[in-house]
């Protein structure tokens, strides 16, 4: 226990020494064409905006954001877009270990179309799938394809 506190005093010492920010003079519609902002600010996280984000919080078109992500395509701890790649993710296509999304494949998946060790969805398909239609070890739901029916 004593190491992994350890090692989590060193990830968050290095966060705080990260002290970078980049904006590329190209803007299109008045945002730049990539922005890199990292670090914090006065102990607030700093914000990338641009058509290419990557921060610490990031907001894009695509944007990378080390902790929050917003943008069409976004990748990050947490992250809300058309498609996200994360820890908990939300938009259309949802990528992530908690996704909540119109198509959903992770391991905790909620969705329409909901793929995951825990699927809920109309249609879901996983180790626990709960849905309309579900298919999957065991399923809760109208039309089901599984091992065990409940």
């Amino acid at each position: 226990m004593k190491r992994i506190l350890n090692v989590l005093r060193r990830i968050t010492e290095a966060m705080a020494s990260l002290n970078y920010q980049y904006e590329s003079k190209q803007r299109i519609l008045g945002w730049p064409a990539l922005s890199i902002n990292l670090g914090f600010s006065e102990g607030e996280m700093r914000q990338a905006r641009g058509w290419v984000a990557i921060g610490t919080r990031a907001s894009g078109i695509l944007s990378i954001g080390l902790f929050v992500s917003r943008g069409l395509i976004a990748v990050g701890g947490i992250a809300c877009g058309l498609g996200t790649v994360s820890v908990f993710g939300l938009g259309l296509l949802t990528v992530s270990i908690l996704g909540l999304g119109l198509v959903s494949v992770s391991a905790f998946a909620v969705g329409y179309l909901a793929v995951g060790i825990l699927a809920v969805g109309f249609k879901s398909v996983g180790i626990l799938a709960i849905g309309k239609e579900a298919t999957g070890i065991i399923c809760i739901g109208q039309e089901i394809n599984s091992l065990f029916n409940l």
